[in-house]
């Protein structure tokens, strides 16, 4: 009988003692405690066993506009074109010679044949006409002849080149494609455009290259 009483004593201590440590365990657990997102009420989520309200997400960062392409700025000078007169267009001016015929420009040093840095032999050029001639701002010219250099193979050859007044050199030729003798040209602003029955050549500011 005292076994008996004893047992009963024992048992009611050890559930006593299972019902006191869940107790606790609860008392510690923290209100509002969770384990995933649908343990949490409305759009609350789970984190670190709290609901908390979402974060809003990172909006990204507005790309800054692209500046325009800025467009070319006007130029400040444009072609002008100078009177043809017989044999002279501004400062330059044809004379015949012994052998071939020269351009003339009247230098600083003296008279200079500026058909010798046009030509490669200035004593075959046989005829020489000025065809056009322009200015392009206070120092430069831009001036088209025509020689007969070619023969019946090619009655007209054309050469436009520039000339720099201030350091009286040429600085730049080109010959024109073709062997007509009609030439045109048209100048609009900086550009020149020069033609015969080939490709037509450009001129940009003053200066042929």
């Amino acid at each position: 009988m005292k076994r008996l009483f004893a047992y009963t004593l024992v048992a009611l201590a050890l559930a006593g003692c299972d019902k006191a440590e869940q107790n606790t365990a609860q008392a510690t657990v923290p209100t509002g405690q969770c384990a995933k997102d649908i343990d949490c009420k409305g759009d609350r989520i789970c984190e670190s066993g709290q609901c908390v309200s979402p974060q809003a997400p990172h909006t990204l960062a507005a790309k800054p506009p692209v500046a325009p392409e800025l467009a070319p700025a006007a130029p400040t000078m444009a072609y002008e074109t100078l009177l043809v007169s017989g044999d002279s267009a501004g400062p330059f001016s044809i004379q015949r010679m012994e052998l071939g015929t020269a351009l003339m420009y009247p230098s600083r040093a003296g008279v200079v044949n500026v058909m010798e840095s046009v030509v490669e032999d200035v004593e075959a050029t046989g005829y020489v006409t000025i065809e056009k001639a322009y200015s392009f701002g206070p120092s430069k010219y831009v001036v088209v002849v025509s020689t007969g250099e070619g023969g019946n193979a090619c009655p007209a050859s054309t050469y436009v080149f520039s000339f720099d007044t201030k350091g009286e050199y040429v600085d730049g030729k080109q010959a024109v494609d073709g062997c007509s003798e009609v030439v045109e040209s048209l100048a609009e602003g900086n550009k020149l455009t020069v033609k015969k029955d080939g490709v037509a050549t450009v001129v940009y500011n003053g200066v042929v290259q």
